[in-house]
């Protein structure tokens, strides 16, 4: 049975780092897919999810999630291991496992300090909390406020808080056991 890995996270966290990595010392054969290439696939009417959000966002969100099932299920049937590194928080990820057949499901939470992710985000010069930054509030203020969504996230798998872990470090504490520390 092959094995599929939803890594998820704030951004900033280390998924897209941390899912290629994971994916390397999976297989061989294992594929990885990262949520933001579906994210970025819609150019026109492109609608971005806030506090807030608009019906539209919800939708474009939703048609991410299930487009990045559809090609980890594709991928398990073809006999690949699979790691998918998005932002899938909540009810949304029972949602994304239930919607997968035949494969052994693995859920990995990267959450490392507030602080950590500020510093990360600051570096690589983004501005991806910028919708979730309050008027006069912090980027951190931004980070904790997107991560209420982690309190509503099954608290099942593994969650690892990768604050002083090399991405390195954080793949082989994510390996350890043959990953029965992240089964869903």
């Amino acid at each position: 049975m092959r094995r599929v890995v939803l890594i998820t996270g704030m951004q900033a966290a280390g998924k897209s780092t941390i899912a290629p990595l994971l994916a390397s010392r999976l297989g061989p054969p294992a594929a990885t897919v990262d949520g933001d290439v579906f994210y970025r696939a819609v150019f026109a009417g492109a609608v971005g999810m806030t506090p807030d959000p608009d019906p539209e966002a919800v939708r474009q969100l939703e048609l991410r999630y299930a487009a990045s099932a559809l090609v980890a299920q594709h991928y398990a049937d073809a006999g690949f291991d699979f790691v998918c590194s998005d932002i899938i928080l909540g009810d949304d990820v029972t949602r994304w496992f239930e919607s997968l057949e035949n494969v052994e499901r693995h859920f990995v939470v990267l959450n490392p300090s507030v602080e950590s992710i500020v510093e990360r985000e600051l570096g690589r010069g983004s501005t991806s909390y910028r919708d979730w930054q309050p008027p006069g509030g912090t980027l951190a203020d931004a980070v904790r406020a997107l991560q209420e969504g982690l309190a509503e996230t099954p608290h099942r798998g593994l969650w690892l808080d990768t604050t002083n872990q090399t991405p390195e470090q954080s793949v082989t504490t994510i390996l350890e056991n043959d990953l029965k520390s992240s089964l869903w």
